[in-house]
């Protein structure tokens, strides 16, 4: 009896710790259901709180940065060739839109590259952005002139380094021929950076054609510079002003116009003076031989002179000493006639002489004296 008892009462003590628990869970139980009830809503609050944040960064991000009037602003600033001119569009206080005006003293590239900015300034809402490597003073132009367009502020952006021309600036001196011989011309003179090479064609005593063969200029600046083309057509001379803004390049596309139209020239003056040389030439050379025939008639005229009383002299020297040895002075004369000495002899040879001949020896004397 007694192991049954104690049986019983152990399993009552062992139940006495949960009745424990059951008691303090059912006297705690009504502080506690409504801390239960608002667990859901304060873990709603948490999950909420994030979201309400980022929402409001949102909100503040959205929110312009320049406080400007909604409309349309047009604005400027100096850039690498030139000056820049830009429109800036403004909606809800935020700038939507930014075109380019005018860039025309920009090169291509470099302005190609620096358009790029203009997708970053609506981004940032601000022209306060770095500019782009490639095309720093370009960039440098278009942000200087939305802040010019949005605030009225003057920007001055620094000069770029100019570059030198390969040459002095020199304008060949050209005159109008009275005339061109037709065919086509090449030739070439110094622009800005290096040579340009012309080709100008001439039909019928006219200035068809001119056309650029090589430039070592750039074409930003060669593209102005042919301006001056159809400006010389038109006017058929070089004689033309330069172009502003290229004056380098249209200068030297004129000095190359300029010689080639020189070899194309014809002046009646030039072709006049070759004939005049040959005839200038034929007289000099026929004045020695007309002063040459004077000189000949004093060297002749004395040989003919003493050779003809030599050649027909009768009696020889010799004959007469002998002659005379034979035959002395106080002999009597003979039949035969005594022979005539040779001064008897040479004014006979002088009387058969021709009459010219014996008029020109008393001139002779005469001048002699």
């Amino acid at each position: 009896m007694n192991k049954k008892r104690c049986k019983a009462l152990l399993g009552l003590v062992q139940l006495l710790p949960a009745v424990a628990a059951a008691a303090a869970v059912l006297f705690a139980l009504p502080r506690t259901v409504p801390v239960l009830a608002a667990v859901p809503e304060r873990l709603t609050a948490v999950v909420e709180q994030p979201v309400e944040a980022a929402s409001s960064e949102a909100e503040e991000e959205a929110l312009p940065k320049l406080p400007y009037a909604d409309g349309v602003y047009v604005g400027s600033s100096r850039g690498y060739g030139g000056t820049v001119r830009v429109q800036v569009t403004m909606e809800n206080g935020s700038i939507t839109e930014i075109g380019i005006l005018d860039a025309f003293h920009e090169t291509r590239q470099f302005l190609r590259r620096a358009k790029r900015l203009l997708t970053t300034v609506v981004e940032a809402q601000s022209w306060e952005v770095d500019a782009v490597s490639e095309a720093t003073y370009t960039s440098r132009g278009i942000l200087g002139a939305v802040q010019n367009a949005l605030t009225g502020e003057v920007v001055n952006n620094p000069l770029p380094p100019q570059p030198k021309p390969a040459a002095p600036l020199v304008a060949e001196e050209f005159t109008a021929p009275s005339t061109y011989l037709d065919g086509i011309y090449t030739a070439e003179a110094i622009g800005f950076e290096g040579r340009i090479t012309v080709q100008v064609t001439v039909a019928e005593d006219q200035i068809t054609d001119i056309t650029i063969l090589s430039a070592e200029d750039e074409e930003e600046y060669l593209s102005r510079a042919k301006q001056v083309i159809p400006t010389i057509l038109e006017g058929q001379s070089p004689n033309v002003d330069a172009v502003s803004g290229a004056t380098y390049s249209s200068t030297g596309i004129l000095n190359a116009v300029k010689l080639a139209l020189a070899k194309a020239a014809v002046a009646p003056a030039e072709e006049a003076e070759p004939e005049q040389a040959a005839s200038e030439e034929a007289a000099e050379e026929a004045v020695p031989s007309e002063a040459a025939k004077p000189e000949e008639t004093p060297v002749t005229a004395p040989t003919v002179e003493v050779a003809h009383p030599e050649e027909k002299s009768v009696v020889p020297t010799w004959l007469k000493e002998i002659w005379q040895q034979l035959f002395p002075a106080d002999a009597p004369a003979s039949s035969e006639p005594e022979p005539v000495s040779s001064e008897e002899v040479l004014p006979a040879s002088e009387a058969a002489l021709p009459p010219e001949e014996t008029e020109t020896e008393p001139e002779t004397e005469g001048a002699a004296e």
